[in-house]
């Protein structure tokens, strides 16, 4: 899963922040509010890739917002809902 889990995310951000790869200046450890990720575009982004805006999981994804640390989240996400 994990990389269709960074390209589904990586295409949901460069849609909602109209960014590329290059923009990735530390990869994808970059803090993406260094690109403009604010509130409203978060939800933005949690729409895009299905998120439940009532589950634990937007909380879980604001603590490290970076596409390296959604990648890991959505995997743990996926792991305990197979569980």
């Amino acid at each position: 899963m994990t990389e269709s889990a960074r390209e589904r995310i990586f295409a949901a951000v460069c849609d909602v922040l109209y960014i590329e790869d290059a923009d990735l200046v530390d990869g994808d450890d970059t803090d993406l509010r260094d690109l403009g990720l604010d509130s409203v575009r978060f939800v933005l982004v949690m729409k895009h890739l299905g998120v439940d805006r009532e589950s634990e999981l937007p909380s879980r994804l604001a603590e490290n917002l970076s596409i390296a640390g959604w990648v890991r989240e959505l995997e743990e996400s996926a792991v305990e809902r197979s569980a």
